[in-house]
């Protein structure tokens, strides 16, 4: 099957704790419960309740997300098969490349220690920071010929694009509010008439997807 997709997170609400913040008791309580400095502390709302001040608070302070999302897709049969690229793009701006067969720690804990050495420049053999605005990767990803697909809150309720040849679809990973910023794309759309979790969009977009190729077995749905 030559078919290829691309799963893109936009804006995931992960982020080291700022500066401003590092002597918060909560942040000291935290690096002594998990063996951190504060440099290495990655805001997480349940441990820092300062981020429920922030603007866009739904924004910030939800390595969780990420974290779920994640590890549906990567193990799902769709990248099994060799037939899914992940990426991740940080609130702050980051984008990251999740290398093919890459296998996440099932531990949060070990995730957010993943997810520190990440966001503090520190590249891994299987995620790597890359050097584009995540405009311009969509943008070189729409000249290669793939079907830019954002998924919002706010697009029609359709999915007649998940038969295309290459795909790219675009999910928010963050508990609430508006993309910060307006991203390239052909079709704004939703799965469901309802808001649904990032991670469970993902599972419905994954599934259709397989059924769509016959990944799952059988023949595909969308040919003959």
């Amino acid at each position: 099957m030559s078919d290829s997709t691309i799963l893109l997170f936009l804006e995931a609400a992960v982020s080291l704790v700022p500066k401003k913040f590092r002597d918060h008791p909560s942040v000291r309580s935290y690096c002594r419960r998990f063996g951190r400095k504060p440099h290495e502390a990655v805001m997480d709302v349940n441990y820092h309740p300062f981020v429920r001040k922030f603007d866009y608070p739904g924004k910030w302070g939800r390595p969780d997300i990420l974290h779920f999302s994640l590890l549906y897709a990567l193990e799902s049969p769709l990248a099994k098969e060799g037939l899914l690229d992940v990426y991740f793009h940080t609130v702050e701006g980051k984008l990251f490349h999740v290398e093919r067969g890459t296998r996440l720690p099932r531990s949060y804990t070990r995730f957010v220690g993943l997810l520190s050495q990440l966001l503090r420049g520190n590249d891994t053999p299987l995620i790597h920071l890359l050097d584009v605005d995540v405009k311009e990767f969509i943008k070189g990803k729409m000249e290669e010929g793939y079907k830019a697909v954002l998924l919002d809150e706010g697009g029609e309720e359709r999915a007649d694009w998940i038969g295309e040849e290459r795909l790219l679809v675009m999910v928010g990973a963050f508990s609430r509010g508006p993309f910060f910023n307006d991203y390239p794309h052909h079709i704004r759309a939703r799965v469901w008439r309802e808001a649904l979790n990032a991670w469970n969009v993902v599972g419905e977009v994954i599934a259709w997807r397989e059924l769509w190729l016959g990944v799952l077995g059988g023949a595909p749905l969308g040919r003959p």
